[in-house]
């Protein structure tokens, strides 16, 4: 193999945009969620996690729009009061999603189901439905996690 040499010329003047990432994204939408008023996200990243979560935040009641296209998200919130009184909701694998959305209904009132797939399931989340159980009379709805 032939070696290259390269000749430094300066400094380098660039910029770059990172892909988006489905954790931040699904952060970002709790947040936006959870906010009062209207949030536009941009650099969302559109994966299975972001688009269980869109959907199961319209099941709680929240507008949200995604444009794929453009990799944006406009949600309005709910000011910490999620307005639907129950839903079954599917997370897929995605374990942010889950984690989040268990938090998040226990704001709400009413009685939520999560689920996800047979993956899902066998994921070793104990340890924070133990923290959500102790903190389960602070929550005014009841959650019901199938795993």
């Amino acid at each position: 193999m032939d070696a290259i040499e390269i000749q430094p010329t300066g400094p380098l003047r660039a910029s770059i945009r990172p892909p988006g990432s489905k954790s931040i994204t699904n952060r970002a939408l709790v947040c936006a969620a959870l906010a009062e008023g209207e949030s536009m996200l941009t650099g969302a990243l559109d994966s299975e996690d972001t688009r269980v979560m869109l959907a199961a935040l319209g099941q709680l009641g929240l507008d949200v729009v995604h444009d794929a296209a453009v990799a944006t998200v406009r949600v309005a919130g709910c000011a910490g009061r999620p307005g639907a009184v129950g839903a079954d909701l599917y997370v897929a694998n995605s374990g942010t999603t889950v984690r989040f959305l268990t938090a998040m209904v226990s704001l709400a009132h009413g009685a939520f189901r999560l689920d996800g797939t047979a993956r899902m399931r066998e994921r070793p989340i104990s340890h924070f439905l133990s923290g959500l159980l102790m903190a389960a009379p602070c929550a005014a709805a009841p959650v019901d996690l199938v795993f």
